[in-house]
Formats: C-alpha cells, sequence, structure tokens
C-alpha cells in the first residue's frame, strides 16, 4: 500500500498563500502523486477535499476579519477571492451558517455589552501580567493536532504530541531548556468546526538545524506588535483565557487586532503542579 504524502509542506503553501487560487493538479505534482491518488489520500486525512479545505478556511478567516475590524464587507470579500459581495455572501452562509453582516452584528452586539461591564480579572491572571512586545520572526519545529481544541489545550506531558516532539530532541541529542516550547491554534474555535480546529505544537530551532524527520513541520512565527498576556494555571483553562481576552479585554480596551493566529509560550512545561504552569500568550495587534 502506497505511504501517505507528507501533509506539512503542503499545509505550508496552502495556508500561507489561502488568497492565491492553487489547483489539484499543482498540489498533487508538488507531492509526486497522481491528481486522483493526492485527492483520495487529502480527503481521507482531512475529511474533505482540497477544494472544500481552501474555501472553509478563506470564509473562516474572513469571518475573523468581520469579527475583529470594521472593515466593509465588499473589501473583506474581495481579500478572500471572491468578485462580488453577492457571491461572497452566499458562499458565506453556507460554510459559517450565517450572513457576513448577520454574523458581523453577533459580536458588535456583544461589545456594547461587554463596554458597560466592570472588568473582571480571571483567575491566573494578574492586572499587571500584561506587555506590549515587538518580537522579531522566528522559525519553530512542529507537529498537528486536528480535533477539538480542548483535546490539547497546550504541552500535557501524557499526550503523543509531547512524546514525539521529546523523541525528537532525543534524535538532535538536545533537551527542551535550550528550546521554547510554542503552541498555535489556528483557528477561533468560535468560528470553526470542532472536530476540524487546527493546533501546532512545536519548540524553537536550535542555532545549528537538524535535519527534519517525517512527520514534523517548519513554519515561522510572524514578527510584529503583540499584547503578550501572562497566565498561571492549568492548561485546560486556556480556552476560557483566550475567550476572556478576546471578547472582554480586548473589547474593553479597544484593543485592535491583526488577522494572525495567537500563539502561545510555555515557560515551565513540565512543572508538575498543573496550577504552577505559566503560559505567556501572544496576541498580535495593530
Amino acid at each position: 500500500m502506497p505511504k501517505k504524502p507528507n501533509l506539512y509542506p503542503i499545509w505550508n503553501q496552502l495556508e500561507s498563500k489561502l488568497e492565491n487560487p492553487v489547483g489539484l493538479n499543482q498540489i498533487a505534482f508538488f507531492t509526486g502523486y497522481s491528481d486522483w491518488h493526492f485527492h483520495r489520500v487529502f480527503k481521507s486525512i482531512q475529511g474533505e477535499n482540497l477544494k472544500q479545505y481552501i474555501r472553509r478556511l478563506r470564509l473562516e478567516k474572513a469571518a475573523y476579519e468581520l469579527k475583529i475590524t470594521e472593515y466593509p464587507v465588499i473589501e473583506i470579500a474581495l481579500e478572500a477571492g471572491y468578485l462580488s459581495q453577492e457571491a461572497f455572501t452566499k458562499a458565506f452562509k453556507r460554510v459559517i451558517g450565517f450572513t457576513p453582516s448577520d454574523f458581523r452584528k453577533r459580536y458588535q452586539n456583544h461589545k456594547k455589552k461587554t463596554k458597560s461591564n466592570h472588568l473582571t480579572m480571571p483567575d491566573g491572571v494578574s492586572k499587571h501580567g500584561f506587555q506590549i512586545k515587538t518580537i522579531t520572526s522566528f522559525p519553530i519545529v512542529y507537529i498537528r493536532h486536528i480535533g477539538n481544541y480542548e483535546e490539547l489545550p497546550g504541552p500535557i506531558p501524557e499526550a503523543k504530541e509531547v512524546k514525539e516532539i521529546q523523541s525528537l530532541l532525543g534524535k538532535w541529542k538536545s533537551t527542551w531548556p535550550k528550546h521554547k516550547w510554542i503552541g498555535i491554534c489556528q483557528d477561533d474555535p468560535e468560528i470553526s468546526p470542532k472536530g476540524k480546529i487546527r493546533f501546532d505544537l512545536g519548540i524553537t530551532m536550535a542555532p545549528s538545524p537538524q535535519p527534519l524527520p517525517i512527520g514534523f513541520g517548519l513554519q515561522t512565527i510572524t514578527g510584529g506588535r503583540y499584547l503578550q498576556i501572562r497566565y498561571q494555571g492549568k492548561y485546560e483553562t486556556l480556552p476560557k483565557i483566550y475567550d476572556w481576552i478576546l471578547n472582554e479585554y480586548c473589547t474593553k480596551n479597544a484593543i485592535q487586532l491583526r488577522n494572525l493566529p495567537p500563539w502561545e509560550c510555555y515557560l515551565n512545561p513540565f512543572e508538575m503542579s498543573e496550577g504552577k504552569r505559566i503560559t505567556d500568550i501572544y496576541l498580535p495587534i495593530q
């Protein structure tokens, strides 16, 4: 039976250039498979064909843009690759379940209510734990988990992804203190289907890059301005912390976000006491 293709370079090519039209034959050629065979294998792994996958990611990115900005719908439609607002609205409703204007209204109404409420800090977050930072882009080696965000909210020691990264470090004859552990939730759980959330768990590259085995990907954390929030507590509580940051803190403080995924840096990932694990959350801002 033929081996499954390594999807990491394919994901990188597709997801870094979502606005560009990509044909199945182009990707199949890139992998060395026939169009027919690649189509079958990709669908068996992703649960959707290439066209559906690209369309969904474009529309989910557009939905996040509607959520965090006030840009006109037509601008977001054009950025998503649609030539008219009508075509965009039809596709958006089919995939997201709302028209773009109705989707945006849901969050505008929430913002109005939040602005009038008193802001209460969640457990594990201090009023002194916020900083604005400008960082330089840097690469990470990562492994992807696709499913519900709650299944892998961070480097849980017993998770198979963590064990595979530790195995990689063993092959490199390295130890985790020499690398920073990074997590990236590529999707907003309020927008993407639960079972299709992409969570990338990885480590920063060593000064002298080692050979990258099959089953791992390489990506770059985008540089720029970030709001850093320090959280101390269980990784399982991170989804609630994100919900508070995005839907309450950022709204209350009129923080303008960039349409890029937030990421996390785990300062003491293998601390035995779950309540003492420290995570720095980096939210890309304008």
